[in-house]
């Protein structure tokens, strides 16, 4: 600054500079409440700041300190300055017009510097932060995959995972303390430039200087997160863990491989040792937190399809397009086929409402038939298309004897829509009596259904009977019940299909 706040604007005279305003309350010195006064110590005031610095004990100079020599109570004991009195009567001494202007130009200048350098910092920091936070979500996100794919790493990258969880979350308070500092900061640089008079720049500019211990100990606080080292300590654990994943997964899976891809075709006296395999497998895959998929390719295109085992039954769900997720065990989805007992052909549908997975309703197919066939194959999804992703879409007879759910509108998911898959036609009728757990598929008679639909009765009717019997829900009927009863069937979606496995 070239000169400090108070700034005297005068002539000199006597070999003193004297000012036409009061340097405590910057007001223009009068004849009345603001005439000119001299304390001891040479400094002059005008007569209302003296009394009130009166009124608050001994008579102190408001900038040396320095107490009035001789006691006084009342501002009129203080002498009159009178060569400042002289000054303010001639003419001469007042502030020129260009000056003033001057004046205040330089003071609005340097005022605009000290906010604009402020301004820069601030958004320097706050660019760096965003960028900061969005590269401590994508490493966050390596991390929780890493967590669950290596349980021998677990602990290391929950530790760093919380670490930057914790730091993203400093990250996000000081972009909002940063944010709302910039706001004021562009206020005050607005009021500044609006400013008229030097009042008004003044009292702006100390608003700001007061301001300015506070943009720095926030830009100390952006500079120190962004020194930290958790980035650095995150991407070594990430190669750490990478290279654990593959080594595990990569070098478990070769000779896994070599063994399920036979130089000749398998024979069912093959068939113990692919069991024995894939069991190895699913172990290894549970020992480092991996899953394990069946994968195949199809004129170039990738499919594949997820293997979980419950107790002492393995689930293979329905095909899907796509590679697998990475850091995961894969087999052969042939060979896996293979493992099927065509005599005793068991499906599941897990069902979901309420955002919550229910359960797995698991189905025995009864035979053979073409339309049994279909309905196999769109749990399977071998074909193509599944039920995966579709809802149940009616009830009918509701709590009556026969009350049935029907589903599998694979193409609309409202029952308009389910065309028969190429090559499979619906095939004999086979009259069975109405139970409860029988699952039926479409059939010819009905104009409303749909080849690809599927009823699943919910209890007994011994007065009815079915031409279309496709299987018998072995568990599960609960799960079926509780659907039916909601208030909206289409909310229960099957979320997956398959087939069953007896290990």
């Amino acid at each position: 600054m070239s000169a400090p706040a108070g700034m005297e604007v005068g002539a000199q005279k006597g070999g003193e500079m004297a000012s036409q305003d009061c340097q405590v309350c910057l007001e223009p010195y009068d004849d009345n409440i603001r005439r000119p006064r001299c304390l001891s110590c040479g400094h002059t005031f005008c007569t209302s700041c003296i009394a009130d610095t009166i009124t608050r004990g001994p008579l102190y100079c408001p900038f040396c300190r320095v107490i009035h020599a001789s006691p006084v109570s009342r501002a009129d004991d203080v002498p009159v300055n009178y060569t400042v009195v002289s000054l303010l009567q001639d003419s001469s001494y007042s502030l020129g017009t260009e000056r003033s202007l001057a004046l205040l130009s330089e003071l609005k200048r340097e005022a605009n510097d000290l906010t604009t350098a402020q301004l820069v910092t601030c958004n320097c920091h706050l660019t760096r932060l965003t960028d900061f936070k969005k590269r401590l979500s994508e490493q966050r996100s390596v991390h929780q995959v890493q967590i669950q794919a290596l349980k021998t790493l677990i602990e290391r990258n929950e530790s760093l995972l919380q670490d930057m969880t914790s730091t993203e979350g400093q990250v996000d308070s000081i972009i909002t303390a940063g944010v709302d500092k910039r706001a004021t900061l562009e206020v005050a640089q607005a009021r500044v430039n609006a400013a008229t008079t030097l009042l008004e720049v003044t009292a702006a500019h100390h608003q700001d200087q007061e301001r300015d211990g506070s943009v720095r100990e926030w830009s100390s606080a952006a500079h120190q997160i962004l020194q930290s080292q958790i980035l650095i300590a995150a991407r070594e654990v990430e190669h750490v863990t990478t290279a654990a994943l593959q080594a595990v997964v990569g070098r478990s899976m070769s000779a896994a491989a070599a063994a399920l891809t036979p130089t000749k075709p398998q024979s069912s006296d093959d068939l113990p040792d692919t069991w024995k395999i894939l069991q190895e497998v699913m172990s290894k895959a549970r020992l480092v937190g991996t899953g394990v998929w069946a994968v195949m390719d199809i004129d170039g295109r990738r499919r594949c399809a997820k293997m979980v085992t419950v107790d002492d039954r393995l689930y293979l769900s329905a095909l899907r397009e796509g590679d697998p997720p990475i850091y995961t065990h894969t087999m052969p989805y042939r060979n896996v086929r293979r493992l099927v007992d065509e005599t005793c052909v068991r499906i599941f549908l897990e069902l979901t409402w309420g955002g919550k997975v229910q359960g797995k309703v698991c189905i025995k197919l009864l035979n053979t038939a073409p339309r049994t066939r279909q309905f196999f194959f769109l749990c399977s999804g071998e074909r193509g298309p599944s039920y995966s992703s579709t809802s149940f879409f009616e009830v009918e007879s509701r709590g009556q004897p026969g009350e049935r759910v029907w589903g599998g509108d694979y193409e609309n998911n409202d029952g308009s829509g389910g065309s028969a898959l190429p090559g499979l036609i619906m095939g004999d009728l086979n009259v069975q009596t109405v139970t409860a757990g029988l699952v039926a598929g479409y059939c010819y008679g009905d104009e409303h259904r749909k080849p690809s639909h599927f009823v699943i009765y919910n209890n007994d009717c011994p007065v009815a009977y079915e031409e279309c019997p496709i299987g018998k829900v072995e568990s599960g009927m609960d799960l079926v019940r509780a659907a039916a009863k909601l208030a909206n069937v289409q909310e229960a979606i099957v979320s997956d299909c398959g087939i069953v496995l007896s290990i």
